[in-house]
C-alpha cells in the first residue's frame, strides 16, 4: 500500500504543478486541438487524400492521438531532469518514499494529461463529422493504445533524461526523433503517398503500428492478427525501454 499512496502523493504534486502553471495547462489542452483542426484544413484540400483516403479526418484522428502520446513521452524526460536538477529527487531519496513510487508517480501524471488529450482529440473530432464504428469499446481501447504506446516511449526518455541530466540534450534528440517517427509514418499521411524507401521506414516505424490499430478502432476492419502483432511490437518496446530507465533509476539511487 506504501507503494501506491506515495505513487498519488507524487501524481498529486504533479498536478498540482501544473495546475499553477496556467500558460503550461492550456498548452497541453490546446494542443491536440490545434494538431487536429489545422492539419485536417491544410492537408484535407490533397486532392489525393479524396481518391484514397475518403474522409481525411477520419485517418487523421487516430495519428493526432498518437502524436499526443509521443510529445507526453517527451515530457517525461524533461520533468526527471527538473527533478534532477532542482534538488527535488534529491531531497525525495532523504525520505522513507518507496523508490518505485518516484517513476511511477511521474508515469501516472504523463499518461493522464495524454488520456485527457485525447478525449478531447475524439470528441472534438465526433463533433466535426468523424464516425468511430466500434463504439465505446473502440473508444477505451483507443484511449489504453494511446496511454499504452507513451509508456512505452516514456521508458526511452526517461533513461535519457537520468542519463545526461541535460533539459537542451532531452529537448535536442526529442526534436530529432519527432519529425522522422511522426512523418515518415501512418500518422499523418497514407505510407502509399511515400517513395519507396520511406515506406520501408514506415512498417518498422512503432509510430505507424500506433496509429494504425487506432485507425482502424476508428475505421473498423482490422484483423486479429494485426491487432496482435501491433500490442506484441508495443510491448517489446515498452521491456526495452523502461529496462534501460530501471537501470539509469538505480544508479540515480545508489
Amino acid at each position: 500500500m506504501t507503494l501506491f499512496y506515495d505513487a498519488q502523493s507524487l501524481f498529486d504534486r504533479s498536478l498540482i504543478k501544473l495546475v499553477r502553471n496556467p500558460t503550461l495547462l492550456a498548452t497541453n489542452l490546446v494542443q491536440p486541438l490545434l494538431f487536429l483542426v489545422l492539419f485536417s484544413q491544410l492537408f484535407q484540400r490533397l486532392t489525393l487524400f479524396s481518391v484514397t483516403s475518403g474522409n481525411y479526418l477520419s485517418f487523421l484522428m487516430p495519428g493526432i492521438v498518437v502524436m499526443n502520446a509521443c510529445i507526453g513521452a517527451l515530457q517525461s524526460g524533461t520533468s526527471i531532469v527538473n527533478d534532477l536538477n532542482s534538488g527535488f529527487l534529491q531531497k525525495l531519496l532523504m525520505t522513507s518514499v518507496a523508490r518505485p513510487a518516484i517513476l511511477l508517480g511521474r508515469l501516472l501524471t504523463d499518461v493522464f494529461m495524454v488520456l485527457v488529450q485525447s478525449i478531447i482529440t475524439i470528441v472534438v473530432a465526433v463533433v466535426m463529422g468523424v464516425v468511430i464504428v466500434t463504439g465505446i469499446s473502440g473508444i477505451l481501447l483507443i484511449l489504453a493504445t494511446a496511454a499504452f504506446f507513451e509508456l512505452a516511449l516514456s521508458g526511452f526518455f526517461l533513461a535519457l533524461g537520468m542519463r545526461t541530466r541535460r533539459l537542451d540534450t532531452v529537448s535536442a534528440v526529442g526534436s530529432v526523433l519527432f519529425f522522422p517517427l511522426i512523418f515518415v509514418s501512418s500518422a499523418i499521411f497514407p505510407s502509399s503517398f511515400f517513395p519507396p524507401w520511406a515506406q520501408i521506414v514506415s512498417e518498422f516505424n512503432p509510430v505507424s503500428y500506433a496509429s494504425d490499430v487506432t485507425r482502424y478502432l476508428v475505421q473498423g476492419g482490422l484483423p486479429p492478427s494485426a491487432l496482435a502483432s501491433a500490442y506484441a511490437m508495443i510491448a517489446l518496446i515498452t521491456v526495452a525501454t523502461f529496462a534501460a530507465a530501471l537501470y539509469q533509476f538505480r544508479k540515480v539511487i545508489a
